[in-house]
């Protein structure tokens, strides 16, 4: 019996060994086949890397010359810049100096409708005198372009050119060039004449400007950039021999024996194509290495808009392929061994337990099942945790919810649901574009894309509209990975964070309010005396005259503008002090009744008609009646000139959305408010109207009314161009009812012991 269980044990280890030496064989040969797949994907992942850097790179040097152009443009604008007067010099330096240091500017010039030069700004400072004409060439190319009227508000970007080309070849700039009219208003222009000026011509240095972005960049160990314009000559290179000649032509004179031609196809139908993309190509060196090589390069376009066409740059990053495949031979080399001696060890251990076997399987059997017991135990333990888990996400009050590539929703809690207006059923398989506006789901499947491109959590707040109503939410997105997934997801978490946003405006408000009342109290009282002087004065002058008389007219002339003047003052003092008057409690519908009483003959001479709808019964209200009506008449006053001749002003008042509040809307059908003006219509001074007809303090001053008895003010509107047929803007006013109690005041009365 013993030699019979010897035979097989004999037997088994030679299958053992047998199987030992062809899994060695099988495990050495897939090694070296995966090596060479494993080189191809890793070679095609670091190009693909190479381009994010090149693309990344690429976008930079744009987003620099458009700061330089957005800087131009404002620069353009100037009165200064646009009259060219010999008194506005200093103005001219204080605005032209620092757009020459912050954008690589060389050189700024001013060009006249003529073809003169008027001024020249450079690191030297600014010249403002008569230089003569310009080069008649350039007369005939920028002159006519910039005199045509549907270029205005464009600017012209020309080809790159060496800043001196009989003494320096290397130093490469281009010329923008931006039309200049004649619009801005100052003291001696005080109505412009809207006509064709010149043109500004700003000389960029585009060698400093790539000086200061190309150098840092680093592929690998020693993989750097270098940057071609449209024409195919180096803008850079670490190499300086190579900067302002032709690329095609530059490699074949330094190394005749190699072929360049990969890299010339690549250079003629890809990059000065404006096209990106990924290769490799053969160089007879790399930095201080001189041998041919075979290189990784990814490039990426750099558009720069000309008169007639685009001048495609191109930025090109490159690395040589032995510093990628040498750290996979590395690795692969020890990972053969490795797998070697590991399926070495499990053989070996096969072959332990079979010797052992027969003595261990009764003990075996037994933990066997002891370890079920343990199994069915835990996994009794794990069911209830999932259901606690569960419980604990769809009882909670955030979005916890996951989404795959594409914008569709996987798994979605109960809180989700109810905020979207469905069923918790009917998420799962549904996308985001159904639930929000379009371009506000194209923002989030960005973020979506970048955290699983990059397998890191990205983080967002984002107003999102659900069912009419803007919501601010903090959103954080963990990228997930299951086995067998092909394409990931992400665990979405998203918390209502709008009242936070809301209290931030406020503060921001009243931050505001506290500062330009400080400045305004300080502005009022040193003008106040002056003006007080101008009009006591004019009355003794006026006692002089007869009615009737020129000079008398041209007295009350000034008496009037001073009286504006003093009423401008007025309300600036109105505006920076604080009442020490008690607070009383009024009548809504009351003040709403006088007010109207007093507009009533601007709006009929308006062709405006009025609504009202006031509810009765309504409780007083926590506020003074001069503050109430300063409200409603600034509100009113606003109405009347959004409507310019026609319209309809609704004014109505009842009981707010909750307990102890009381609701005053005032709504017209007038021109409307630009979403980009809604934040900005609370602050001091802030006014779409034309110069003279606003000081910009009417909604500001009653925000500050409103707020400082608790209540809150309130806008909503909609322009021609968001609603053709309903147009117009509802100011709606919450204020705190008698017998409510400000925040403030409940929390003394709660702590007050009896």
């Amino acid at each position: 019996m013993e030699t019979k269980e010897r035979m097989k044990l004999h037997k088994v280890l030679k299958i053992i060994g047998v199987v030992t030496v062809i899994f060695v064989g099988m495990a050495s040969y897939l090694g070296i086949t995966s090596s060479k797949y494993m080189k191809e994907i890793i070679r095609d992942q670091f190009n693909e890397q190479q381009l994010v850097l090149a693309r990344t790179t690429a976008e930079r040097i744009e987003a620099t010359i458009e700061n330089a152009n957005a800087d131009l443009i404002l620069l353009n604008s100037l009165p200064a810049v646009q009259y060219c007067d010999p008194g506005s010099y200093e103005m001219l330096l204080i605005s032209t100096m620092p757009v020459l240091n912050r954008d690589n500017i060389a050189e700024i010039r001013r060009v006249d409708r003529d073809g003169n030069t008027m001024f020249v700004a450079n690191d030297q400072g600014i010249g403002m005198r008569y230089y003569g004409a310009i080069p008649q060439q350039e007369a005939g190319a920028y002159l006519s372009w910039a005199s045509d009227p549907g270029n205005r508000g464009k600017t012209m970007g020309t080809g790159t050119r060496p800043k001196d080309p009989a003494k320096d070849r290397r130093t490469i700039v281009l010329d923008l060039i931006i039309p200049t009219r004649e619009d801005a208003a100052d003291e001696l222009h005080p109505r412009p004449s809207r006509g064709f000026a010149g043109y500004l011509k700003a000389t960029l240095d585009v060698s400093k400007l790539l000086r200061e972005i190309i150098p840092p960049i680093r592929s690998g160990k020693s993989g750097y950039a270098w940057v071609m314009d449209s024409s195919g000559n180096f803008l850079f290179h670490p190499e300086a021999i190579f900067i302002g000649e032709n690329a095609f032509d530059i490699r074949s004179n330094r190394n005749p024996a190699i072929s360049f031609a990969q890299i010339n196809d690549i250079q003629r139908d890809e990059m000065l194509k404006g096209k990106e993309g990924i290769g490799t190509y053969v160089s007879g060196w790399h930095r201080d290495v001189l041998e041919p090589m075979e290189k990784l390069i990814a490039y990426a376009p750099v558009k720069v808009q000309g008169p007639f066409m685009v001048y495609n740059w191109s930025v090109a990053v490159v690395a040589p392929v032995e510093e990628v495949e040498a750290e996979i031979n590395s690795v692969y080399g020890r990972q053969v061994l490795l797998q070697g001696f590991v399926i070495f060890i499990i053989l070996l251990g096969s072959a332990v337990i079979v010797l052992y076997e027969l003595r261990w399987s009764t003990i075996l059997e037994q933990e066997v099942a002891i370890k079920t017991d343990d199994i069915r135990r835990y996994a009794t333990e794990l069911e209830r945790s999932e259901a606690k888990s569960r419980s604990l996400i769809e009882s909670a009050e955030d979005f916890i919810f996951t989404l795959d590539g594409d914008a569709v929703i996987k798994t979605a809690n109960q809180h989700m649901a109810r905020v979207f207006g469905v069923g918790i059923d009917e998420l799962p398989g549904q996308s985001l574009y159904r639930f929000l506006p379009r371009e506000q789901a194209d923002e989030q499947l960005k973020v979506v894309r970048r955290a699983l491109r990059t397998e890191r959590g990205q983080r967002t707040e984002s107003m999102l509209n659900i069912l009419s109503q803007d919501l601010w939410f903090n959103i954080q997105y963990i990228p997930v990975r299951e086995e067998g997934e092909e394409q990931g997801h992400v665990l979405g978490i998203a918390r209502d964070i709008t009242d936070r946003k809301r209290l931030e405006r406020q503060l921001i408000n009243t931050e505001k309010l506290a500062s330009l009342g400080t400045l305004a109290a300080g502005v009022a009282h040193e003008i106040n005396n002056p003006i007080g002087i101008m009009l006591g004065f004019c009355d003794l002058m006026l006692e002089r005259m007869e009615p009737g008389t020129m000079e008398y007219n041209d007295l009350k002339t000034i008496e009037r503008h001073g009286l504006h003047c003093k009423s401008i003052v007025e309300r600036l003092l109105s505006f920076a002090r604080v009442s020490e008057e008690a607070e009383e409690y009024c009548d809504v519908d009351e003040n709403i009744e006088e007010i109207l009483s007093v507009v009533k003959h601007t709006l009929t001479i308006n062709n405006i008609s009025l609504v009202t709808s006031l509810a009765e019964g309504l409780p007083p209200v926590r506020m003074d009646s001069k503050g109430l009506q300063q409200v409603l008449l600034n509100l009113v006053n606003n109405a009347v000139h959004a409507m310019d001749g026609q319209g309809v002003l609704t004014v109505s008042s009842g009981p707010g959305k909750l307990p102890g509040e009381v609701e005053l809307i005032v709504s017209d059908t007038g021109c409307g408010i630009r979403k980009e003006f809604i934040r900005k219509i609370f602050d001091p001074f802030f006014t779409t109207k034309k110069t003279g007809q606003g000081t910009g303090l009417g909604l500001s001053v009653s925000y500050g009314i409103v707020s400082k008895y608790g209540g809150t003010i309130e806008c909503a509107s909609r322009t021609e161009d968001d609603d053709r047929g309903r147009h117009g803007t509802t100011f709606t006013i919450v204020l705190k009812a008698l017998g409510s109690e400000m925040p403030d005041e409940a929390e003394s009365t709660e702590d007050t012991p009896d």
